[in-house]
């Protein structure tokens, strides 16, 4: 009986569709059974293995707009209006009536105080710090922005430029750096929906998991509808599985590998949900490290050349995605087959890499094991490691010849998330003396989305780093998560989930106390796919 489950499962996904009238399958009526009052109970566990510092630092604090799937790709948050004055001036009005997690209000004092902290302390990441001149408070509720120089980025960079209490910053400061995310210890310090009440998650540091409550004083007053969330940040794919699939309360919600589709779906506790994004795995070469062979154009190019994208998109993806458009189409590489054949055969390159992209090596691995390419594994279940390979290397050179970061995501429906790898002198960045990639980032900083040249420039960016080959290109990956069955929520496809929005239904495992989950419950759900 298994076995024929298991074949009927796979000819569901081979064909691509869910016929919701055949057992296995049952409808999912979660929805049905939501809770709409916010019980003191609730509780889910989530474990996201890339940037878990991002996510978090998205339910506990706030900015003046936050990003969104949307047209525009952000909405107003501590702001509820703007206006740009000229190229080098915009006003926002803030929103009354909010307070910290503390209790204080919020106004432009708020807003004036942080600011000045961030100007002393930005982050390095983006062209904020060269660009933004100087925060003036207006009145109570309205402050201006003044620039040095046009920049397009600007509300993109507010989403990430949060505002916290004076007690946060008379201890911390800003101290943007790299990440940019400042949670350096736990307490009612921001103004999101959820306070921080254990752990803490900079990006660079983070503790094994992180608890957050719901914030009394939100001023979105429906939200959030689950008390408490916990995150965990260091488990291992397996372990992590283990608890999302086969123990009741074990973990509510990850992203998982494409290979664990027909296991999620099996699962008695979890269901399948899947969905398209803008992510990009982010594969470094060590630019910086001379005496490897991928500091050689050529070397880079044949890599990128001897990967065929489509059976990496049906084999290792599970077609679980789409072709990356920075990646050699067919016809297109610049080297011809011999020459790839000379320059991989006896290869031998090191690689770091979290346990849980392994999938995607091995699908690396085979391809390029047919030229003769040997791969060595550093592996950790710890994204902070990859952080300081990557960091560590423009100070001492490290051993690895390829990194991988895991997904990264277009925030915002903007593309600097990835072009971020291609800007000289950034600390994501080692690509060095590239007049023309550097000529023209400066010009993209200045363009707004909807400028005719912005998606030019975008297209000649792309070209640039393909023709360069300064990353390892594969294709683009759908987002792809195992979800407790009883949790009642729709994922984006950005890089930010909002759990405040996520609701629980009366047969979580949080508040039915002892009693077991229901048998019945646990048949196999129609994946859910979402536009």
């Amino acid at each position: 009986m298994r076995y024929k489950l298991v074949c009927l499962l796979l000819l569901s996904l081979h064909c691509g569709i869910f016929a919701a009238q055949e057992e296995p399958y049952v409808e999912d009526t979660s929805e049905r059974h939501a809770l709409h009052v916010r019980d003191p109970r609730s509780h889910i566990k989530v474990f996201l293995p890339s940037m878990p510092y991002n996510y978090v630092s998205r339910l506990v604090n706030e900015g003046l707009v936050r990003l969104a799937e949307n047209d525009q790709g952000w909405e107003y948050a501590l702001a509820t209006k703007s206006t740009k004055l000229s190229p080098l001036l915009y006003e926002f009005e803030l929103r009354r009536g909010v307070r910290f997690q503390d209790g204080t209000p919020f106004n432009a004092d708020s807003v004036m105080h942080n600011f000045r902290y961030f100007l002393k302390q930005p982050f390095n990441y983006t062209n904020i710090h060269r660009s933004l001149k100087s925060v003036e408070k207006i009145s109570d509720y309205t402050i201006r922005l003044h620039l040095s120089q046009p920049y397009g980025m600007l509300y993109r960079d507010l989403a990430r430029i949060y505002i916290y209490s004076e007690a946060y910053l008379k201890t911390f400061g800003w101290k943007g750096a790299e990440t940019g995310a400042n949670i350096k210890a736990s307490g009612p310090y921001g103004l999101g929906p959820y306070i921080l009440t254990e752990g803490m998650i900079t990006g660079r540091k983070q503790t094994p998991k992180a608890i957050l409550k719901a914030n009394p004083y939100y001023w979105e007053k429906q939200y959030p509808c689950i008390e408490t969330i916990t995150f965990y940040t260091e488990l291992s794919t397996a372990e992590a599985l283990r608890l999302a699939l086969y123990e009741d309360g074990g973990l509510d919600f990850m992203q998982i590998p494409f290979n664990k589709k027909i296991e999620t779906m099996l699962s008695p506790y979890a269901k399948l949900v899947s969905m398209p994004s803008t992510h990009n795995f982010t594969i470094y070469f060590n630019l910086a490290k001379t005496a490897s062979p991928v500091a050689r154009k050529e070397v880079r190019q044949a890599l990128n050349c001897a990967l065929n994208q489509q059976s990496l998109l049906d084999f290792t993806y599970k077609k679980e995605g789409r072709l990356n458009p920075a990646a050699f189409k067919d016809g297109a590489c610049p080297l011809d087959a011999a020459m790839i054949e000379r320059t991989l055969k006896g290869l031998e390159l090191n690689v770091a890499t979290q346990d849980s992209l392994l999938f995607l090596w091995k699908g690396i691995e085979y391809q390029l094991s047919t030229y003769g390419v040997k791969l060595r594994y550093r592996i950790t279940t710890s994204e902070k490691e990859i952080y300081d390979l990557a960091q560590k290397n423009h100070r001492d050179t490290q051993e690895w010849d390829i990194l991988i970061q895991n997904t990264q995501d277009w925030y915002g429906r903007h593309p600097w998330p990835v072009f971020i790898r291609y800007q000289e002198n950034n600390p994501w960045s080692f690509v060095r003396h590239d007049a023309l990639m550097k000529s023209s980032i400066e010009t993209f900083f200045g363009l707004e989305q909807d400028d005719a040249l912005f998606y030019t420039l975008t297209q000649k960016i792309q070209d640039r780093a393909r023709e360069e080959a300064y990353m390892l290109f594969v294709p683009i990956p759908n987002a792809v998560f195992a979800m407790n069955k009883e949790l009642v929520f729709e994922p984006l496809g950005i890089g930010m989930q909002p759990f405040w929005k996520a609701k629980i239904t009366d047969r979580h495992w949080s508040v039915r106390g002892d009693k077991a989950y229901p048998e019945e419950l646990q048949k196999p759900l129609i994946p859910k796919r979402f536009p």
